[in-house]
C-alpha cells in the first residue's frame, strides 16, 4: 500500500499526493485536516521529530475491504497496527490499532483518497461505530 510506504519511509510529498484536493483526514487525536494545504501541513508537523528517521514506526495494513459504488468512486476499510521500530525487544512496540474507514475517487484515471477517518481501537478509544452500518 502506497500510502504506508510513502509515510514510513517520511516521502510526504508523495504521501499527500495520494490525496484529493478537497480530501479529508478525521484523524481522532490528531484532529481534522480539510484539503490538500491542512492535510501537507498536518503530515508534516506530526512527523517533524523524525523526518529524517526514516522507517521509525511501521504502518501495517491488513484485511482491505473495498466497495466500488460507482464508476469513480468507491469506500473501503483497512485495519491499522503502528509499530514503533525504535523499542527495545523487551518493550511493547505497538503504537495503535486502529481501523480506517475512507472514501476513494478517481480523478483524471488516478484513485484518490478523498476522506480517511481513523478509529483508535487501543491503547485509547477514538470511535464512531456509524461507518459500521452501511
Amino acid at each position: 500500500m502506497q500510502y504506508s510506504h510513502f509515510m514510513d519511509s517520511r516521502q510526504l510529498p508523495a504521501l499527500v499526493g495520494l490525496f484529493a484536493d478537497d480530501a479529508l483526514c478525521e484523524f481522532g487525536p490528531y484532529g481534522n485536516w480539510s484539503g490538500i494545504e491542512a492535510i501537507a501541513a498536518g503530515f508534516n508537523n506530526e512527523f517533524k521529530d523524525t523526518l529524517d528517521q526514516p522507517f521509525w514506526s511501521m504502518h501495517s495494513n491488513t484485511n482491505h475491504q473495498i466497495k466500488l459504488t460507482g464508476p469513480n468512486s468507491a469506500e473501503g476499510t483497512v485495519y491499522l497496527l503502528d509499530i514503533a521500530t525504535d523499542r527495545k525487544p523487551d518493550e511493547n512496540p505497538f503504537l495503535w490499532f486502529a481501523l480506517y474507514d475512507e472514501a476513494y475517487v478517481k480523478i483524471d484515471g488516478q484513485w484518490k483518497v478523498k476522506r480517511t477517518s481513523i478509529h483508535f481501537l487501543w491503547p485509547e478509544k477514538h470511535i464512531d461505530t456509524s461507518f459500521l452500518v452501511r
